[in-house]
């Protein structure tokens, strides 16, 4: 028999447990929708802040940007300014038209700084000098190498092979070469020879044979064929045509060279002033090479402390820097006066007194 009280109890219980559970449904529901958008609106507000945050920040930045573009707009116009007044003061100094009718060849022994020599070099090539280039010194013409020594002996038809012979040797035909290339030594005028230099003292020790090569040949090509030096012509005269009393050289040396310095380059220069050539060089003293580990400013102090050397030839060191640069020229321009300039002296001794 159907109990309907039991029926009735079972109907209620399901639609009892039901609403129970529509009801704790829709609560979860809701927590984790309202979870939700509560993270959303929070991100959102985070985001808008880091908006304005942003925001502060490039217009920050494009103020700073803004006064930079102004400050260096007043730099230039101060550098313009500065330029025009440095341009006042050192046009007196600059040799303009004033080294016309000069050659200017650049001597340096091969293990100076190339960059040092090739900025000397392009500072010369501007001027209206003739470029002479750059001749640069083999490390054997210190001259211990006695195969060096005989090899120079044939080429120049020495009596003999000695270290002194051939010192002696190159001392009168080197400078005779870049200096007075008419005579005898040079070989630039055929019929011209060693026999008509009436100095014998001068030519004792090696022969009068000389005079046999062609006019395409001076003791200079001898000494390039012999690997001795090399020329660096490039836009410049050729080496055999090089020579004259409007000879200029430039000096550019360091002190890793100081033993081809005391052979060989001081000794050409006193050479050149015993020949009555005094007032026809500048001498540059450059940075060594860092691994040589030489110091700077040696070589000038050696040569400014020589009698005949310093009161025969100019000097300039630093020449880098702008007033050693302009000190370079100077020098040049005032020759055969002789000057030296140097870095300790404010702007090189070039400023207003």
């Amino acid at each position: 028999m159907i109990n309907l009280r039991y029926h009735i109890v079972s109907i209620a219980a399901v639609f009892l447990a039901l609403a129970i559970g529509l009801a704790l449904g829709s609560t979860f529901v809701d927590s984790v929708l309202v979870s939700n958008l509560e993270s959303r609106v929070d991100q959102l507000q985070a985001d808008t802040e880091s908006a304005i945050e942003r925001r502060a920040q490039a217009e920050e930045a494009l103020s700073g940007v803004e006064a930079e573009r102004d400050a260096a707009l007043a730099g230039v116009e101060a550098a313009r300014s500065v330029r025009f007044e440095v341009e006042d003061l050192v046009r007196p100094y600059l040799p303009q038209g004033r080294l016309s009718g000069t050659t200017t060849l650049i001597v340096a022994p091969e293990s100076t700084d190339r960059a040092a020599v090739a900025a000397i070099r392009a500072r010369l090539d501007a001027t209206d000098a003739r470029p002479g280039g750059v001749v640069w010194l083999s490390e054997d013409l210190r001259l211990d190498d006695p195969d060096v020594r005989q090899s120079i002996a044939r080429a120049f038809s020495l009596a003999g092979d000695s270290r002194n012979a051939v010192r002696r040797a190159l001392r009168f035909l080197v400078p005779q070469a870049l200096f007075r290339p008419a005579e005898a030594g040079s070989s630039r005028t055929p019929g011209n020879d060693v026999n008509a230099i009436t100095d014998s003292a001068a030519l004792d020790g090696f022969s009068r044979g000389f005079s046999s090569v062609p006019p395409t040949r001076t003791a200079l090509t001898l000494l390039r064929d012999l690997e001795l030096i090399t020329h660096d012509g490039t836009g410049a005269a050729a080496l055999h045509l090089l020579g004259g009393e409007q000879m200029r050289l430039v000096v550019v040396t360091d002190a890793a060279a100081t033993r081809l310095n005391e052979d060989f380059v001081f000794d050409l220069l006193r050479a050149m002033a015993d020949d009555g050539h005094s007032g026809a060089a500048v001498i540059v003293e450059v940075p060594a090479p860092a691994a040589a580990g030489a110091g700077y400013g040696t070589v000038l102090q050696l040569l400014r402390a020589d009698p005949v050397l310093a009161e025969s030839f100019s000097s300039v060191d630093d020449v880098e820097t702008f007033s050693g640069d302009l000190a370079l020229l100077v020098a040049l321009e005032r020759l055969p006066a002789v000057n030296h300039f140097s870095g300790a002296d404010p702007d090189h001794g070039l400023g207003p007194s």
